[in-house]
């Protein structure tokens, strides 16, 4: 089957379309496909799956089977609207999308509320260095360690997330000045504390004031490493240049607040500096765990989620839904800033092989 001149496999465009069923497109959900298995499905979405998986045909439409009049109306796809998907798009957007989808599905099937489950503890006291996660959170269970959630400059403003054992990336508009403590928790939620020991500018220059859009990452780092128990985010590989999906193809974002709020947001498009999320559409799982982007949310993290790891994409600058600097833009400077502050740690890129076939290259741009 082709997508706009790919070619995969019917397993794979079913794939794609029970996730993004006709998006573009009247659903068709309450009608009944009479098929050629002696079976009737309700809904186009469930024909497409039988008739991908199975080979079935529809014969009419109709509780009775009465109606032949409209089938291929029906029944035809409309390929020619389908995003270009190809077959690494195909398998690493359904990865992403599931990882927080079925959490959220999860969640909701358990009776647990939006705003119960949106907290990631259930107790924080900053005063006493008391942190218990919350069980509830639809996203407890993922490591979220490398998310501090306070710091003793600006208390839970001001965030940083770790990249490396002992070296963090937050909003330079929302500075965190060497010297300040800055604080994790471990899934046990046991307290680590360490100091901010150096920090350096992305695309600083040293003519004096320049503004901060499109550059606005500041590389962190720590007096010693961060001990077993607290991780560090990975990133997307540096290849990937470009990340552009279609503009119906929802892909959901793991963000924070300083309220250490799990969040969801979908992603827009990383490209040269910029990078940036959209509200989730109105009706959708994902829009129950909106929320809108605040003064003091600056520098709080946004990810993938993939294989149940974090995949760190930027920090945000700005609010509504959120958008900032993106991280594999300056992925060779971040590294080299690192080696600069008298570090051997480097940025881990997330292994994204897997979702393409064997022998074939991970593409630079997607989408």
């Amino acid at each position: 089957m082709a997508f706009h001149g790919y070619i995969v496999s019917c397993a794979d465009y079913c794939t794609y379309f029970n996730k993004y069923c006709n998006t573009t497109h009247p659903r068709y959900d309450n009608v009944l496909f009479c098929a050629s298995d002696g079976k009737k499905y309700t809904g186009q979405c469930n024909f497409f799956t039988a008739a991908c998986l199975h080979n079935v045909t529809v014969l009419s439409i109709g509780s009775n089977c009465e109606n032949n009049n409209t089938v291929q109306h029906h029944t035809r796809p409309p390929l020619t609207k389908l995003p270009p998907l190809n077959y690494f798009e195909i398998n690493l957007y359904h990865s992403i999308a599931r990882s927080i989808d079925d959490r959220l599905e999860l969640s909701k099937a358990r009776g647990i509320t939006s705003e119960k489950a949106k907290p990631i503890y259930s107790k924080q006291d900053h005063t006493n260095k008391i942190y218990i996660r919350n069980s509830d959170c639809w996203a407890y269970g993922l490591d979220l360690t490398p998310i501090s959630p306070w710091n003793s400059n600006h208390g839970v403003r001001k965030a940083g997330t770790l990249v490396t054992r002992r070296h963090l990336l937050w909003a330079r508009h929302y500075n965190i000045p060497v010297g300040t403590t800055i604080r994790f928790v471990a899934l046990n939620n046991t307290v680590v504390e360490r100091k901010i020991a150096a920090i350096k500018f992305v695309n600083h220059s040293s003519k004096g004031h320049e503004s901060f859009w499109g550059r606005d990452i500041v590389v962190g780092m720590l007096d010693r490493d961060v001990p077993d128990g607290i991780s560090f985010s990975k990133v997307m590989p540096k290849d990937i240049t470009e990340f552009r999906p279609n503009s119906n193809t929802r892909l959901p974002v793991l963000s924070t607040d300083f309220e250490e709020k799990a969040l969801v947001t979908d992603f827009s498009y990383y490209r040269n500096t910029g990078i940036g999320l959209r509200i989730p559409a109105t009706g959708s799982i994902e829009n129950e765990y909106y929320e809108s982007k605040i003064v003091g949310d600056s520098g709080n993290p946004s990810f993938f989620i993939i294989n149940d790891e974090l995949v760190l994409l930027f920090v945000f600058t700005s609010g509504g839904a959120g958008g900032g600097t993106s991280i594999n833009h300056y992925y060779d400077e971040i590294n080299r800033l690192m080696k600069e502050e008298g570090s051997q740690y480097q940025l881990t890129p997330i292994d994204l092989n897997k979702f393409e076939r064997q022998g074939h290259q991970i593409p630079h741009i997607i989408g």
